[in-house]
């Protein structure tokens, strides 16, 4: 595409929440709204947590909090095989892969999670 104001070619881009053209000379832009492919996912995921090697305190707080249980519980949940700890849409499934990972929890997610690397 060529730029109106200085007959540039223009760029393709996106930057956050915008998609367009835009001149790489004079500035000159065409701009709308982009929405990423999570937000607009209708699925349900379920996360699960795999056995942990080691259990300490910041690992329960997190599983407690994101499972909505008690101590106990998430200590229990993190020494079984596998507990879903939530059901929810991709991008809260996300966040709390992002904090599974912080912490070296293993993790499934099903059905197949295309929004994040798995480890």
């Amino acid at each position: 595409m060529i730029c109106e104001k200085c007959m540039q070619e223009m760029i393709w881009s996106v930057d956050g929440s915008t998609q367009g053209w835009r001149c790489p000379m004079c500035g000159w832009n065409i701009i709308t709204t982009y929405i990423d492919e999570i937000y607009v996912d209708e699925k349900e995921y379920s996360l699960y947590i795999r056995c942990a090697s080691e259990v300490n305190t910041e690992k329960i707080k997190f599983i407690a909090k994101t499972a909505n249980v008690n101590f106990i519980t998430a200590k229990w949940m993190l020494e079984e095989k596998e507990s879903c700890i939530m059901k929810a849409r991709a991008p809260k499934i996300k966040d709390a892969i992002v904090r599974l990972q912080e912490l070296d929890i293993d993790y499934v997610v099903c059905p197949t999670f295309n929004y994040i690397s798995t480890p």
